[in-house]
């Protein structure tokens, strides 16, 4: 339909985005009139998930209009960049676009062309905006040449992310617009289209006959409810699916609600829990070396001075974690709950690997990663031989030429960056989620901090699935425990220290 500049308003000194029909196109009566008809329909608009309209200009054969300028790219360019969405990003994205549908929906107007490059996401705020409304036609409007644009029989719009009425030419309502929403969502979540082929025709059959799987085969760690939402929009038949956007956006707010934010006080813990543990190896490495020596030699206590004064870092370090536990178990939360926030945290960390699992460009550069990490391993050993071959014993002892000197250096440098770069794996289970689940979480965990798991949360940790589950639906008692009132009196008492603080 037309090519879009980036420009400047001299005038009001913003830029713009300008949508030119190309002269080709503007000499059509039908198209051109297609063209003006996008134009006073998107003008006419005013949500905060739509793009904006601002002008139009003929010149000629020229004709164009000025809209907003979205700092930020599309979804398809996004999925493309970082692959696949999280469970959060996804939800986000489809109440942006649903709330825009409720308001076009309301306004009698249908998209008809919903697909990722058509939504734009603002790179400052996460706002996922709706634009190209150049096939939107009105709900009420019958399929006929005087009705609209579109004559009878005509199919338009995107056959990847066309709903099956839509493909057939059918009259069409707010619906099909929640079924090509649908096939967005599949594409956030899983960075493939869900209906490709060879050829319109191809595509629209498929479109037509093919079934999707559900979405908890695709992708197990999304809420159980967003996977849902997604399944019910794109059911085949109209009427399995959503009655309209408002019910669509109803059915995502409780999406949102089982993936419930972290409380940031949890997540500063998980950092600091991570701190310790690296100062923690990092003592345990060196005491080994001290006794190594102090074994070796008979006057090496001075070894042992650099231990001590780790083991006491160590110390403090643990100290003033506990002293960070107490602060968050005095604002109300519980061990079950310090032990939930860390299993969603690791929850978050897995379902975040699985994107990049998903991201083609992110995997093959984690092969060349590897292979330049096992190339840096070998050169490494083979500087380091090279360095003390040229070792030459003399009766004062050992001398080292400071070509061999340079050698030894560099192969021990590049040992370290190629042991580095091979293993800290962005696509596999680190040692800090390891060690935060079998130590900070167990039984080490519960003697420091209290962190204690829920006795109604057997699912384990390294499930990322079943932990988020686990802390959306954790049953709620439906009668008193026998310390009630005990429990009362000390938040009553815990509720009046925080008013004084």
């Amino acid at each position: 339909m037309g090519a879009v500049y980036l420009a400047r308003d001299v005038q009001l000194d913003r830029l713009v985005a300008i949508k030119e029909l190309p002269s080709e196109f503007a000499d059509d009566p039908m198209l051109r009139e297609r063209f003006l008809r996008e134009v006073r329909m998107a003008a006419s608009f005013s949500h905060p998930n739509i793009v904006p309209v601002y002008a139009v200009e003929e010149h000629g054969h020229t004709l164009a209009f000025v809209m907003g300028f979205v700092e930020g790219e599309s979804v398809s360019d996004r999925v493309r960049r970082l692959g696949p969405m999280s469970s959060r990003e996804t939800v986000r994205l489809l109440l942006d676009v649903a709330y825009a549908l409720a308001y076009a929906h309301g306004r009698g107007v249908v998209h008809r062309d919903i697909k990722p490059d058509n939504i734009m996401l603002e790179r400052a705020t996460g706002r996922a905006l709706l634009m190209d409304f150049g096939v939107a036609r009105s709900i009420s409007a019958a399929p006929t040449a005087q009705a609209g644009m579109t004559r009878v029989g005509e199919v338009v719009g995107t056959p990847e992310y066309m709903s099956p009425e839509q493909a057939t030419g059918e009259s069409i309502d707010g619906r099909s617009d929640l079924y090509s929403l649908g096939l967005v969502a599949h594409f956030a979540v899983t960075g493939a289209v869900a209906f490709g082929g060879e050829s319109a025709a191809r595509i629209l059959v498929r479109q037509l006959t093919e079934v999707l799987p559900p979405m908890s085969t695709v992708r197990g760690d999304l809420p159980p409810a967003l996977g849902a939402a997604i399944d019910r929009s794109l059911a085949k038949e109209r009427d399995e699916r959503f009655a309209d956007a408002a019910a669509l956006i109803e059915a995502l707010d409780a999406a949102q609600a089982a993936a419930p934010e972290v409380p940031l006080a949890i997540r500063l813990l998980a950092s600091e829990l991570s701190t310790l543990m690296l100062v923690m190896i990092f003592t345990l490495i060196m005491s080994i070396t001290a006794f190594n020596v102090l074994v070796q030699k008979t006057s090496g206590l001075d070894a042992l001075l650099p231990c001590v004064v780790l083991l006491a870092v160590v110390t403090g370090r643990v100290l003033q974690t506990r002293s960070e536990v107490r602060r968050i178990r005095d604002d109300g939360f519980t061990g079950a709950d310090l032990y939930r926030g860390l299993a969603a945290v690791l929850a978050e960390r897995e379902a975040r690997r699985q994107q990049l699992r998903a991201n083609a460009t992110v995997v093959a550069e984690r092969t060349r990663t590897r292979r330049n990490a096992i190339g840096l391993l070998v050169g490494a050993v083979a500087c380091f031989v090279g360095g003390l071959s040229m070792r030459t014993t003399t009766i004062s002892g050992h001398h080292t030429p400071l070509l061999g000197v340079l050698l030894i250096f560099g192969a021990l440098i590049g040992f370290g960056l190629g042991m580095a770069l091979l293993l800290r794996n962005p696509l596999a289970r680190n040692g800090d989620d390891r060690f935060m689940e079998r130590v900070w979480m167990g039984p080490i965990g519960r003697l420091l901090f209290g962190i204690e798991q829920n006795v109604r949360d057997t699912s384990p940790v390294t499930d990322a699935v079943a932990s988020r589950v686990a802390v959306a639906r954790a049953p709620i008692a439906t009668t008193p425990p026998p310390n009630a009132n005990a429990r009362l009196d000390a938040l009553e008492a815990r509720v009046r220290k925080l008013e004084q603080r």
